[in-house]
């Protein structure tokens, strides 16, 4: 029975090596070896089948030698420990504790790892394809080693997609340095990430003004029923034959990766919701980054699928200082914003104001923006929702 409860141990200690490493390492003070042992996690299940086989085998044999002493008629010698059914039941635990390690391994971390320090300011937000990572202590031990970081406000790793998710002040520490400590976790951030994930995190979306431009999202499509104007009437003469529905009009750069990201908010919020809630949507693409143009313009408004809903490109953005002004005299260049209007509501002589709008514009750079109208990015969604929900 003792080679049974040797294999047993010996089974589930390697179905849980690749979470356990990090928590020795981390012990240990050599972080670095925490990833030596990811290889063993394809072929956990076997071992985690082979120690219950083990164990199960070993429980069969202590059964039948008792069986077999009862039927004996002399004096069955004396069994040490070893050999004893304690003994097995301790191993049974111990093997059954290092096969659900994995599932508690967290207590072994600073559980606040992933939260947000709120005395930092978030002003980027990188995320990092990370290679090595198997279950939740890799993710844990990967957050635990980033947090010590100055500057970091926010992190968070995931085994599943294989990313690391980081919120950090770029004036206390670089995109590098979380970098490097990850790499000297031993798990591996794939080259070519960093320039691609890089995003504006000011907690205000476009803050600085020159949002981060994110061409790589659009899509490869065009819309063909995007309207080209020059003119302001035409909006307008679309906007009052939009009679009998709620009116929803948006101003979006092409390329903004906030604007985008707006786009999606529309969609979950607006779009999917609109035949209920009886809306019309107008949705106006205009020039507001240098990497905005009509070909852009033409992808983005591919995003949204459903023909009843007109989209215009306009260049100049005549349309947005018009909405500015008559939200404040001193607004100008209106965009990156969303508005509700009544049904009964014509756009005359001056543009009508709506009955609720919200936006995603610092006011910092933009001080004629309401800052309680001010929602980004999930809280937009949010946001947008609670409106519609009110219709």
């Amino acid at each position: 029975m003792k080679t049974q409860i040797a294999l047993s141990v010996l089974t589930a200690l390697s179905a849980s090596m690749c979470c356990i490493t990090p928590v020795l390492a981390l012990a240990a003070g050599t972080s670095s070896l925490a990833a030596s042992f990811h290889w063993i996690e394809p072929f956990r299940p076997y071992f985690v089948s082979a120690s219950v086989l083990v164990l199960g085998f070993a429980w069969f044999q202590s059964f039948k030698t008792k069986k077999e002493d009862d039927c004996n008629c002399e004096t069955p010698k004396k069994k040490s420990f070893l050999q004893s059914r304690t003994f097995l039941s301790i191993v049974t635990i111990v093997s059954f504790l290092l096969i659900t390690f994995p599932s508690y391994s967290k207590f072994f971390f600073n559980n606040s790892a992933n939260q947000i320090v709120q005395q930092q300011t978030k002003n980027k937000k990188i995320e990092l394809k990370v290679s090595g990572m198997t279950c939740t202590s890799c993710e844990l031990h990967i957050e635990s080693e980033v947090k010590k970081l100055q500057g970091v406000s926010f992190v968070k790793a995931s085994y599943e997609k294989g990313s690391t998710s980081v919120e950090f002040d770029e004036q206390k520490i670089k995109a590098d340095k979380i970098i490097e400590a990850i790499n000297g976790t031993g798990y591996k951030v794939e080259q070519g990430q960093k320039e691609l994930s890089l995003q504006d995190q000011t907690g205000n979306c476009c803050a600085n003004g020159t949002c981060k431009n994110h061409m790589g999202n659009l899509p490869t499509e065009v819309n063909k029923n995007l309207k080209v104007v020059s003119n302001i009437s035409e909006i307008q003469k679309t906007f009052n034959q939009q009679t009998g529905k709620t009116k929803f009009v948006a101003i979006l750069s092409s390329t903004c990766g906030w604007c985008l990201q707006g786009a999606e908010s529309v969609q979950k919020a607006i779009i999917e919701k609109m035949k209920d809630k009886d809306l019309s949507v107008i949705i106006i693409w205009t020039n507001m980054l240098k990497t905005d143009d009509q070909n852009s313009a033409y992808k983005a408004a591919s995003l949204f699928k459903d023909p009843s809903i007109v989209q215009f490109f306009e260049s100049e953005n005549k349309f947005g200082d018009i909405v500015a002004q008559r939200l404040n005299p001193q607004g100008k260049k209106a965009w990156d914003i969303y508005m509700f209007f009544d049904k009964d509501t014509k756009w005359s002589k001056d543009f009508p104001r709506p009955f609720d709008y919200v936006h995603q514009l610092s006011s910092e750079v933009h001080p004629w923006v309401d800052k309680t109208k001010y929602f980004c990015g999930s809280n937009l969604t949010k946001r947008l929702d609670e409106i519609v929900t009110t219709l």
